[in-house]
């Protein structure tokens, strides 16, 4: 993170306001086998087409220098589009370590500010609090809503399977709670508040997320996924869940 910050200083200088890294590394709930680095780069307008090649070819440098680099995961927003709902657009982003200058459909939402306001670390800049804008509970609930009508990403393998089934119970957690959860924190919950039959599944996905998969657990979590979205669907969506 810090090898990225300052090579993003290099290229924008006084353009870079904020490089911050938040998720479950920032919430200490980072699991070695399974968790990304989750960041956000803040600038002083869009970037530049020679911006963003000098951005890819930092990238590739972190990846070849960095094995831990391909856990990279995040956003480049321009301060200007960041309001308490994420932001007012698609901004370029990062996958898996690599930089992707072409703005797609998904947007920064409410929950991943609120997360890198509340808890994000610096790398550059100011507190994330003094950049950042503030997000109120109902907007959180908002956004995981979105996220939960809009459906998961297709998944092919346990560890996948183990962490969307978890985002789904930290997304009920957060839809009760109005903040964001970690993983850990919301499978707690899940534990604590969800029915027996939800238990052994959270149980399996924690495992499989901490490298700790039996057999069994693959098939268990895989046929656990669709059942509680759309348990979570009838529930927080569908049902016209009240703040």
């Amino acid at each position: 993170m810090q090898a990225l910050a300052d090579g993003l200083y290099f290229i924008l200088q006084d353009r870079l306001l904020g490089v911050y890294l938040g998720g479950s590394a920032a919430m200490g709930d980072f699991a070695p086998e399974s968790s990304d680095l989750d960041f956000l780069v803040v600038t002083r307008g869009e970037l530049s087409l020679e911006d963003a090649v000098a951005i890819k070819l930092l990238h590739q440098d972190l990846l070849r220098r960095y094995p831990d680099a391909v856990r990279l995961e995040g956003d480049y927003a321009p301060h200007e589009v960041l309001v308490p709902e994420g932001t007012t657009e698609p901004v370029p982003g990062c996958e898996k370590g690599k930089f992707l200058p072409k703005v797609g459909e998904i947007m920064l939402s409410a929950d991943n500010i609120a997360d890198m306001r509340d808890h994000g670390v610096s790398f550059f800049g100011p507190p994330p609090a003094d950049l950042l804008p503030a997000v109120m509970p109902e907007q959180v609930r908002a956004a995981v809503r979105t996220m939960i009508t809009e459906g998961l990403d297709p998944f092919d393998s346990p560890v996948e399977a183990a962490a969307n089934l978890l985002n789904l119970v930290r997304s009920a957690c957060s839809l009760e709670c109005g903040r964001p959860v970690t993983k850990s924190e919301g499978a707690a919950w899940g534990l604590a508040h969800l029915g027996h039959e939800w238990h052994e599944p959270i149980a399996a996905a924690l495992a499989v997320r901490s490298g700790q998969e039996e057999p069994g657990y693959a098939d268990m979590i895989m046929s656990a996924v669709p059942a509680l979205e759309r348990w979570l669907r009838e529930t927080y969506v569908t049902a016209g869940y009240a703040d």
